[in-house]
């Protein structure tokens, strides 16, 4: 009994807020079924589950995520300070990208965390597109991720009549960080991966051999290069240091909640896109934003999933069960004679 007395102690104490006394007359805590709790060892560092792990000390901030995953070196380049100068004093502009992007970012992040890829890379469509994912260049690169159709046919991205996959979200993020982890392995230096994919690799390759040749490096600093690519990785740099500090330039980013922004619905049947927003209740720019691959607002065999807001999930799912009723009992319904 003295054993039992002393072990109901300790649980009690063990549940005590620090520096609070407990009183003799206050009731212990039991559960339902009248035992008291159980007390659980303290569980050493690192000697948990690391998924679980993860999960418990990531941040509810999508912003912050973001940062914890920055793994690019500095360049030494007065470039990212111009840069960092002309966004900061475009803060419209930067609402505007980060406005677009907020659909898409946690996608991406997610897919960049689960390759072990440097979070910079999340931020590359904000250069490339400013995130929009109906972005056509004059060399006709297309998509978020800005594809041209060379390269996106090497990438398994299929461009059809219907259906243009350099468009499609989760295809060509898909298909970007495969190409990105190819050229890493080619160059093993992020700052070259990212010069060839916006100049070629062929290209970067030879302007490395080049300055190599001269007795230098072959650096990213070094490399003789047109003057986009010159700037492209600076630009880059340069948006990932105002999300890192966005008070250090004046700026506030707002909230972004680390939560998904969409889900993917298989419906089973071709619908338009014009019909599956209106049962959505969602404007149709914000349900083509999430399906901007869709050459038109019915695309055979290309409409029977759709990618919709998580929060009108339910609404479509409840508004398609009434449509294929409704459709069938149409079907089902006599038809007039003809005079």
């Amino acid at each position: 009994m003295a054993l039992k007395f002393r072990w109901l102690a300790a649980c009690a104490a063990a549940l005590a807020l620090p520096g609070a006394a407990a009183r003799a007359d206050e009731p212990r805590f039991v559960n339902v079924a009248g035992r008291p709790p159980a007390v659980l060892a303290a569980v050493p560092a690192g000697a948990g589950d690391p998924a679980i792990e993860k999960l418990l000390t990531r941040p509810a901030d999508l912003w912050e995520r973001l940062r914890q995953g920055f793994a690019m070196s500095d360049l030494d380049n007065r470039l990212v300070a111009k840069h960092e100068a002309w966004y900061a004093a475009r803060p419209e502009l930067l609402r505007a990208i980060f406005g677009r992007g907020k659909r898409y970012l946690h996608y991406i992040i997610e897919e960049v965390e689960r390759r072990r890829l440097p979070a910079e890379l999340a931020l590359l469509p904000a250069v490339e597109s400013g995130f929009n994912p109906m972005a056509l260049s004059s060399a006709k690169a297309s998509g978020l991720w800005q594809f041209i159709p060379g390269t996106g046919t090497r990438y398994g991205l299929a461009q059809t009549a219907h259906f243009d996959a350099r468009r499609d979200v989760q295809a060509s993020t898909g298909a970007a960080l495969d190409y990105l982890e190819e050229l890493y392995a080619l160059t093993r230096d992020w700052h070259l991966a990212l010069a060839s994919y916006n100049w070629g690799e062929n290209s970067v390759l030879r302007a490395v051999g080049q300055s190599r040749a001269r007795g230098r490096n072959g650096v990213f600093d070094e490399l003789s290069l047109p003057e986009e690519t010159r700037n492209y990785v600076p630009r880059l740099l340069a948006l990932r240091n105002i999300v890192a500090e966005p008070e250090r330039f004046g700026l506030d980013l707002g909230d972004l909640a680390d939560e998904p922004f969409f889900t993917t619905l298989a419906l089973g049947f071709d619908i338009d896109l014009r019909v599956a927003a209106r049962l959505a209740g969602l404007p149709y720019e914000d349900l083509l934003a999430l399906n901007p691959g869709f050459n038109r607002p019915q695309s055979p065999g290309a409409t029977r999933a759709l990618v919709v807001p998580v929060e009108s999930a339910d609404a479509l799912r409840e508004g398609v069960d009434r449509y294929v009723v409704e459709r069938a009992a149409e079907r089902a319904r006599p038809k007039a004679p003809r005079r």
